[in-house]
């Protein structure tokens, strides 16, 4: 199974769809809140939206595809020029062999970021190309199904100045199957007392509609400091929330371990951490009840079961970031894993608007539990209608 070839191409779509245009506009908490606003949500400061698409090809022919995120190119660049060397001429089986040499190759520019997400791609790409050759799902590759029932909890729902809105919101997800749900906070630091007050309204206001059997999480996106945090989940303690996630930005692991010390609410973290290196400094600092890695950014396939091996020694929780087949593979393969994010499409304010999705053969969500993989590989094909710049890949 020697790989012949290593290719990137970057888009200049979003992976997010619907929902990225969504949070262009949304109120509520980032790590840039302490900045006077130049724009609306997340529009002004964030980077052009794209995806990097890997294809591996094998000496039978076979090819895999991954992709990650990618909005300035650079991951694509890493690819073309240093990471598909590497991998070339490599066992694809092999995969903890190649990982290796991707990531100490790339350390003197990388170890985190971008460099991590072409890692990420090429790695799932490798994965999704031995199982084409062997006829298999990866996640039987990967050990097989453990046997548990896997659920997804939608995610979110947005703040909204009309609380009945909030509510619709709220019950459309209850109504659709999902026994999970989490809800974005309107308000951070800058808003002060009066801030603090809106977001535990808020969440009462959700959690007054949910039912009792369905659990309720909430995403700070990072847009907390450590004062604001303490007061937020002072307020919170008692309510039932299944966590409160990234409160604060993702190196002040101190921050989250001293949040997490006060026992008020559990905290989650991990959607910009990167490697198992990362996550185990998260561990060793005592610093989240729920690991939350991304497929696409922690190092791909091979990294997040180390990741999720690490966190069962450890007694802790993984429940990725956001739904792809790839991350559904490995948590279908871990016994730890029982819940993963799903980013509903169409969102909340799209009800009668889906986007065209950018690959083909994604296992649906249905009564709020996934469908179980069928496919050899990861399963996705390119979908020309979407990307016919890739016509020649499909």
């Amino acid at each position: 199974m020697e790989i012949i070839s290593v290719e990137a191409r970057h888009i200049a779509r979003s992976m997010w769809g619907d929902f990225w245009q969504q949070q262009k506009s949304v109120r509520g908490p980032s790590p840039m809140n302490g900045f006077p606003r130049r724009g609306d949500g997340w529009s002004w400061y964030t980077w052009p939206q794209g995806v990097v698409v890997v294809r591996v090809t094998l000496a039978d022919g076979t090819t895999g595809i991954g992709y990650s995120e990618d909005g300035i190119g650079a991951a694509t660049l890493m690819v073309n020029g240093h990471l598909g060397r590497i991998a070339t001429g490599l066992d694809a089986r092999a995969t903890e062999q190649i990982w290796e040499q991707l990531y100490r190759s790339s350390i003197v520019y990388g170890r985190k970021g971008a460099a991590i997400e072409a890692i990420s791609a090429l790695d799932i790409a490798v994965w999704d190309a031995v199982g084409k050759s062997l006829g298999q799902p990866v996640y039987q590759l990967l050990g097989g199904h453990h046997g548990r029932p896997v659920r997804a909890y939608a995610s979110k729902v947005q703040p909204d100045d009309d609380p009945a809105e909030v509510r619709r919101m709220a019950r459309d997800y209850a109504d659709r199957g999902y026994t999970g749900v989490k809800a974005n906070w309107p308000y951070g630091p800058a808003d002060g007392r009066r801030g603090l007050l809106a977001n535990l309204r808020h969440i009462e206001t959700i959690r007054g509609e949910l039912p009792d059997e369905v659990e309720l999480m909430s995403d700070a996106y990072m847009g907390w400091d450590r004062a604001f945090a303490v007061e937020m989940l002072r307020g919170l303690a008692g309510m039932g929330l299944r966590w409160v996630e990234e409160p604060l930005i993702p190196d002040d692991v101190a921050g989250h371990a001293m949040l997490r010390e006060l026992g008020l609410v559990p905290i989650a973290t991990g959607e910009h951490e990167f490697t198992r290196y990362g996550f185990q400094t998260l561990i060793d600092a005592g610093a989240a009840d729920v690991l939350q890695p991304d497929v696409h950014r922690v190092g791909g396939i091979t990294e997040l079961r180390r990741v999720c091996q690490m966190a069962s020694g450890a007694g802790l929780d993984v429940i990725p970031h956001v739904y792809s087949a790839a991350t559904l593979h490995v948590v279908l393969s871990q016994p730890g894993c029982t819940w993963i994010e799903h980013l509903t499409n169409p969102s909340y304010w799209g009800r009668d608007q889906r986007v065209e999705p950018l690959f083909l053969g994604e296992p649906a969500v249905t009564d709020g539990a996934p469908e179980l993989p069928t496919e050899p590989g990861i399963g996705l094909r390119i979908n020309v209608k979407a990307l016919p710049e890739l016509s020649d890949w499909a």
